[in-house]
């Protein structure tokens, strides 16, 4: 008991207690991904919004953000092959609700999927050492019956495409050490 005692105390006086939520409680599908960088470089490139086709780039042409960085910033995303310069309308969009650059988070509704009340989120998760764990997840969705895929074909669309995105976001970080 005594040796829990100092232990206890040793982790209060030396930094405490922290816990991290990395995800939402309704989260369908969550993905991690743990990188050799810093949770600030990681979260440096994340927080930008933008060029997000270099993360899934099978997936997506073309992106860009309208509105300032923040709640509120939309960021608009062509198929494959398309950008914004050949099309008026973007295949979906991503809609920034919740925006945190001190706990390094964000989360953004999607639409034009078939999918609704779909909301991501991104969380950078600092470990120390010059490693962080990036927190993919998405949830509070529903499927939308359409012609062009069933339910099980666009959670297995969404699976290879967060599987993509955080391959990506691997290699480009760990590219460099």
């Amino acid at each position: 008991m005594k040796t829990k005692k100092t232990i206890l105390i040793a982790a209060l006086i030396f930094g405490g207690f922290t816990t991290t939520k990395a995800q939402t409680t309704d989260a369908l599908m969550t993905k991690t991904q743990i990188i050799n960088a810093s949770a600030d470089e990681v979260w440096g490139r994340l927080r930008k919004l933008d060029k997000v086709e270099e993360l899934t780039p099978d997936f997506i042409g073309d992106s860009w953000v309208t509105g300032p960085i923040g709640v509120g910033a939309k960021r608009n995303c062509t198929a494959p092959g398309q950008t914004r310069k050949n099309t008026e309308n973007p295949a979906f969009t991503e809609t920034i609700l919740i925006y945190d650059d001190e706990k390094r988070f964000y989360s953004y509704s999607v639409s034009g999927v078939p999918a609704k009340n779909m909301v991501n989120s991104f969380k950078v998760v600092d470990l120390g050492y010059k490693k962080c764990m990036v927190v993919w997840s998405s949830g509070g969705w529903t499927f939308v019956e359409n012609p062009q895929m069933n339910e099980e074909q666009f959670v297995g669309f969404l699976d290879t495409v967060s599987n993509q995105m955080m391959a990506r976001l691997f290699e480009l970080h760990n590219a460099k050490s």
